[in-house]
């Protein structure tokens, strides 16, 4: 969010093309044929329905006007939709749009009333990009509620910490979008739901392998969080990792943590068994619904008690997951407990990445303890290799020793490419 700058508002009774709203015209031409006949699903239908809106404006035709109605009812909570260098917004009064593509100048843009209609449009100059932004009314900076593609905001003067965003699909970018809170009778509670949609997500409907993360307020780019060590930006690793062509693009999906996270994490054995329950028949289901994930392809992540108890979801429900990955994992709750079962449990059809910090010696960091249920795993005939150098499989398990590193999410940070890699080759 920017300073504020004075207030227009352009209403109209039936809302002309400008040259700024004129598409390319082979780009019109496909999206036309496209809206004869329906368009693409989600915002992968972007262009054609913006095809629509500029055969609607150019004479306020009641047919084409409903067509276009039935096309942005089906699109309400998915944000404004970008197509070739043009972004629509729709709102439900007319308001001022402001952000990074106009310079946050909260003059420039103003969605208005269409074709004396009940619709509240505003088609606009968006360029390829990654680009925060507000809506504006009487000097009061708002997020878009249609909207559920958000970036978080360190500017001091921005009370929700966020700003709304609009992606588009070339921008080779992905963006976090907020979930439907997930909630649990058993654990009595509920929790916010946030997910990492990779880069070029809303160009087609194709399925992405999906991660589970645990202490979901922990995993972003939140520089609030984490008592001043940041969050683990695990969705700028993933936007560098896979630029590069190193990860493969993958859908990340974060609970948060509640107050009762020690318990559910391990720390009572009763807990922890309500809460796997929880997060393998209501959590993960209700959050997959929501994305475009492959649920046969669904791995789980966490660091210290969120290690500890991804190991256990992967190795007492290994039909579930095809990966694990625990960093700097907590072994030591209940006795050692998982450390004593794993000989008992056999061998899974499970890609395993497990690391520590500190030195073995003193058990910093619960460096020894995570040589001990290496070493448990490899004895049950998974097959070690140590970060870099690992290949995913089956029948894998990637170790990794960070000497001297500490047990906090800069640490995290800092190697959680090892696993990504690992688990997600390109």
């Amino acid at each position: 969010m920017r300073p504020f700058l004075p207030l227009l508002l352009v209403l109209g009774a039936c809302h002309s093309a400008t040259s700024q709203d004129t598409p390319d015209a082979a780009v019109t031409s496909d999206a036309a044929v496209d809206a004869a006949t329906g368009c693409a699903p989600g915002l992968a239908g972007a262009g054609c329905v913006l095809a629509l809106y500029d055969q609607g404006a150019a004479g306020c035709d009641p047919a084409t006007i409903a067509k276009l109605r039935t096309e942005l009812d089906a699109r309400a909570k998915q944000g404004p939709l970008w197509s070739a260098g043009r972004a629509l917004f729709r709102t439900q009064a007319p308001i001022n749009v402001a952000g990074g593509f106009n310079n946050w100048d909260a003059a420039a843009f103003a969605t208005a009333q269409f074709c004396q209609t009940d619709l509240v449009l505003g088609v606009t100059a968006v360029a390829s990009g990654f680009w925060p932004y507000k809506l504006v009314s009487g000097g009061t900076w708002t997020l878009d509620p249609t909207n559920p593609a958000f970036a978080y905001d360190d500017f001091a003067g921005n009370a929700d910490h966020r700003n709304s965003v609009l992606d588009t699909p070339d921008s080779g970018r992905g963006h976090l979008v907020t979930l439907d809170q997930a909630c649990s009778t058993a654990l009595g509670n509920c929790r916010n739901v946030t997910a990492y949609l990779p880069p070029a997500y809303d160009a087609d409907n194709r399925t992405y392998p999906v991660l589970f993360m645990h202490d979901g307020k922990n995993v972003w780019d939140d520089h609030t969080c984490c008592f001043g060590h940041t969050g683990w930006e695990i969705n700028v690793t993933l936007d560098a990792e896979i630029a590069a062509g190193r990860v493969a693009p993958i859908i990340v999906i974060a609970a948060d943590q509640t107050a009762a996270r020690n318990d559910e994490y391990g720390l009572s054995l009763t807990t922890m068994n309500s809460f796997i329950a929880f997060q393998v028949n209501e959590l993960q289901p209700h959050a997959l619904s929501q994305v475009r994930g492959d649920g046969g392809r669904v791995y789980i992540a966490g660091s210290s008690l969120g290690g500890l108890v991804s190991m256990e979801l992967a190795l007492r429900k290994p039909q579930t997951y095809a990966g694990v990955a625990s960093l700097s994992g907590a072994f030591w709750p209940n006795n050692s407990a998982l450390r004593d079962e794993i000989p008992g449990l056999g061998k899974q059809a499970l890609a395993i990445y497990v690391d520590s910090g500190g030195n073995p010696a003193d058990n910093s960091d619960g460096a020894q303890d995570t040589i001990e249920v290496r070493d448990h795993i490899v004895a049950l005939g998974w097959v070690r290799a140590d970060s870099p150098t690992c290949t995913p499989g089956p029948d894998a398990l990637c170790y990794h020793l960070e000497p001297g590193a500490t047990h906090d999410e800069l640490a995290w940070k800092a190697r959680a490419w090892r696993f990504l890699r690992y688990l997600f080759p390109a």
